[in-house]
């Protein structure tokens, strides 16, 4: 093959040679002139270095100068620039060094040697010795290039291809804490098809499906409805986990008469349960393409484009073997010029907990599905959020928002017509598919805010533990600088049967009953503090609101930091102790505050990746990071606990009508309804105004009271109170933290109409 191409090369110098012949060398211009004969020097070395120095800098019309008139006329600038262009983007060119060696020359024509060395994007560094560069004289005795295509590189001849190949690699797997695979690569996935007209039971097969592929059961009754027309047609509804089909296949059948087809890919565990974290793959940019050419992409390749996905991209991608080399037209190597190694493709592995994830998911779907007539129909609620973290660390257990979309419908391979409608239905879904509302959103809090108000009149004295406050359903604050006349306890606008004065109470037992007089009377005496209207703001900041929590999970998703109320008056003061005014929370930021209380005041930074590589090639390791502390005594602390931990009690306390005081008993202490929890809950319930008839529903909560492991914080868009939709939501999660029986949601979500729940305005519910 040596022989050969030395024989090729020497036959196309000598034709040039004879070729050259009197006349102007001439450059397109653009305009159909020609651009004046570049004046060379005398030396057969110089218009080789001339035409090194323009190829460094890429500047083909200079290179394309300098060559004869007959080489100019064997190729055309455009197939010079064309040919140039490729073979820089396949050599991933950065810089060219060159040593000019002797020449040799033999009547018009000469030979000059070079070594020639290439700095490479992707190969890095390419060495080239014993060049050779024929030059031949034009009519005005000037040395010019007589090129070839085989002065980019020997052996590249016409015909041959130069090409830069990538081996590519299985992309890595993302697994739960406990190794079970979140994301798993060239893995079964199954396909479900039904078809309207063979359907068994139409009712108990949408229901079915709701369920298992935890999609909105009213849009899985509009698809459906789409196919009456040609009840015949097929259509597809959603992937479901080969192990998941397996256990549901018996009830498909005779429900839906179900079809399936499979295919291998990359498997999200869940389709959906964990999307606003982990993210998705889809088909490589242009301008991704572009950067890091090193790491192997092709034009098909596919990449992360959010979430873990595309935070940890490199390690999940690895990168791709990649060899310079020229190929003939049968496909036989000629020449390997240079070539990189792989590196291997690395796993991720969460602090998300696989099975509470799940359970987390499946809670926030059913919830939607079995409320759908009441308080989660399309006119109330749009969607719903939950965290779950470890109290001891910050490591997130589980993050859920509803409501969610298959991650598989980004890559190429999805099973989904009309693709890029699908996509485009669901980024303009007035319900936010795509939001993460645990950490991307921000709300008033509520009565979960009274937990920051306890916080702050216990520490700066304003109310003894001891003493005992009358709460009833009217206060009148004008002797503490209130404007209004009169505001009221959240009983008063409950319906008749559950109103109840709640009577004299602690300030422990204040926060169980969420008794909003005590709390207004607070915010008024915590403004003749020392701190004066800055006092509520500082333990807010104190207890972690008011700024980002620090975790980052997609680089394209900022979190959100919240805001607090800026109190001016005394007016103000009274609003923001409740938790309303212009006071703005994330769901992760309540959380943390609870995980807080639990622990002893310490505020760690969430984070939900707990390793990036295995074995020995480990980059990462996720480790605790506390971000600040409380600083609340241990009495305050203690307080707080108390109160929260009677929430979800029958206790009586206090009341004069022997009803229990805490604004949650029912979903966890109910021997008749939800069922008694076997493990013990403190909590906090919260009901928002926020400038709709509909309040925002919040539960936060630690658990177990004597030893706590867990935080959670949830939030329903439009939910009615915290513990009528938030709480029983919570309650799933715990349960399947604890392993215990799934409690049943309240039979008046599927069973009753949706009835409105008015707060007067500066007001806020239980």
């Amino acid at each position: 093959m040596t022989v050969t191409r030395a024989f090729l090369r020497f036959s196309v110098f000598a034709l040039l040679a004879v070729l050259t012949a009197c006349g102007t060398v001439t450059l397109p211009d653009g305009t159909g002139g020609a651009a004046p004969l570049i004046q060379l020097a005398g030396a057969p070395q110089d218009p080789v270095r001339s035409f090194l120095d323009a190829w460094n800098a890429r500047d083909y019309q200079a290179m394309y100068a300098l060559l004869s008139s007959n080489s100019q006329g064997l190729t055309s600038y455009s197939v010079f620039e064309t040919t140039y262009e490729n073979a820089d983007t396949a050599i991933g060119t950065q810089n060219l060094s060159y040593t000019l060696g002797a020449s040799a020359e033999q009547g018009v024509s000469a030979t000059v040697r070079y070594d020639l060395t290439i700095t490479s994007s992707i190969f890095g560094t390419i060495t080239d010795p014993g060049r050779m560069m024929r030059v031949v004289k034009a009519p005005n005795n000037q040395w010019r290039i007589a090129w070839t295509q085989m002065d980019i590189f020997e052996g590249y001849a016409p015909g041959t291809r130069l090409t830069s190949a990538a081996v590519s690699q299985p992309r890595g797997n993302i697994y739960d804490r406990n190794g079970i695979a979140f994301v798993e690569q060239d893995t079964e996935v199954i396909s479900l098809y039904v078809a309207l007209s063979e359907m068994f039971d139409e009712v108990a097969c949408v229901d079915l499906l709701a369920s298992v592929l935890r999609k909105n059961r009213a849009d899985l009754q509009a698809e459906v409805d789409a196919r009456r027309a040609n009840p015949e047609t097929i259509f597809y509804v959603g992937d479901i986990d080969p192990a998941d089909y397996t256990n549901a296949q018996e009830s498909l059948l005779s429900a839906c008469n179900i079809r399936t087809d499979s295919r291998t890919t990359r498997r999200y565990a869940g389709h959906g349960i964990a999307s606003h974290v982990i993210g998705y793959v889809g088909q490589i940019s242009a301008a991704q393409l572009e950067v890091n050419p090193e790491r192997g992409y092709n034009a098909d390749s596919l990449v992360g484009l959010t979430g873990i996905e595309a935070l940890h991209e490199e390690a999940l991608a690895g990168s791709a073997e990649r060899v310079l080399q020229i190929i003939e037209p049968g496909g036989l190597t000629i020449r390997a010029l240079a070539g990189t190694t792989s590196v291997a493709p690395q796993p991720v592995t969460l602090t998300l907990d696989y099975n509470l994830q799940r359970a987390a998911a499946q809670a926030l779907s059913d919830a939607y599905n079995e409320a759908a007539g009441n308080w989660a129909g399309d006119a109330h609620s749009p969607g719903a959020g939950i965290v779950m973290l470890d109290v001891n660390t910050g490591a997130v257990l589980a993050m859920a928002s509803y409501p969610t979309f298959d991650p598989g419908i980004f890559n190429p391979d999805t099973p989904t017509l009309l693709v890029g409608e699908e996509i485009g239905l669901l980024q303009s879904d007035a319900r936010r598919p795509f939001a993460n509302r645990v950490y991307q959103d921000q709300y008033p809090p509520g009565s979960t805010f009274k937990i920051i108000t306890l916080a702050a009149a216990s520490e700066e004295h304003t109310w003894r533990p001891s003493d005992l406050f009358y709460c009833g359903m009217e206060w009148q604050g004008a002797e503490y600088g209130d404007s209004r006349p009169v505001r009221y306890d959240w009983r008063n606008w409950e319906p008749e049967e559950r109103r109840f004065d709640t009577g004299e109470i602690t300030m422990s037992q204040a926060l169980t009953a969420s008794c909003n007089p005590f709390f207004y009377q607070m915010g008024a005496l915590l403004t003749r503090t020392p701190d004066g209207f800055s006092t509520l703001g500082n333990y807010s900041r104190r207890m972690g609101l008011g700024r980002p929590t620090g975790l980052v999970y997609d680089p394209s998703v900022p979190e959100a930091a919240g805001q607090l109320a800026v109190i001016n008056s005394t007016d103000v003061a009274i609003s923001a102790a409740i938790g309303q005014s212009d006071t703005q929370v994330t769901i992760l930021q309540m959380a943390r505050m609870v995980a807080g209380i639990a622990n002893g005041g310490t505020l760690y930074t969430p984070y939900v990746v707990q390793q990036v590589g295995a074995g020995d090639n480990v980059s990462f390791q996720g480790q605790p990071q506390a971000a600040g502390e409380m600083n609340l005594s241990a009495e305050t602390l203690a307080l707080i606990r108390e109160g929260m931990c009677a929430v979800t009690t029958q206790a009586t306390v206090g009341t004069t009508t022997g009803q229990p005081i805490g604004t949650a008993w029912f979903v966890f202490d109910d021997d008749t309804g939800t069922g008694i929890a076997p493990y013990s809950v403190c909590a906090k319930t919260g009901t928002a105004q926020t400038g709709r008839i509909e309040p925002n529903g919040w539960f936060v909560a630690y658990a177990p009271a004597d030893n706590p492991q867990v935080a959670v914080a949830a939030m329903v868009e439009y939910g009615r109170e915290g513990s009528e939709t938030a709480a029983p939501i919570v309650r799933r999660l715990l349960d399947a933290y604890f392993n215990a029986y799934t409690a049943p949601y309240p039979w008046w979500w599927s069973e009753t109409a949706y009835e409105p729940l008015q707060i007067p305005e500066g007001n806020t519910g239980g």
